[in-house]
């Protein structure tokens, strides 16, 4: 049986302005999964390009974050 390990922040207490963030994003990523039908895909490279600079975050990053959520929950 694998055993999971728990999760250790190494940022120290989570500040409580972020909370609620950290929730709508949760929520959103459920709201994908059922829009998907589980199913998730993977955004087109210029959509991924374009978010990056409209939302000024590195493009690598963001790429890896889809690429984590297309694995789906089962691999973890």
């Amino acid at each position: 049986m694998r055993r999971i390990m728990p999760f250790l922040s190494t940022c120290g207490l989570l500040p409580q302005r972020v909370g609620p963030l950290d929730e709508e994003i949760c929520s959103l990523l459920a709201k994908r999964k059922e829009l998907s039908d589980e199913n998730p895909g993977f955004p087109d490279s210029d959509l991924i390009s374009k978010w990056s600079q409209k939302f000024a975050l590195n493009v690598n990053w963001l790429r890896r974050m889809f690429v984590v959520y297309l694995q789906g929950e089962e691999c973890y």
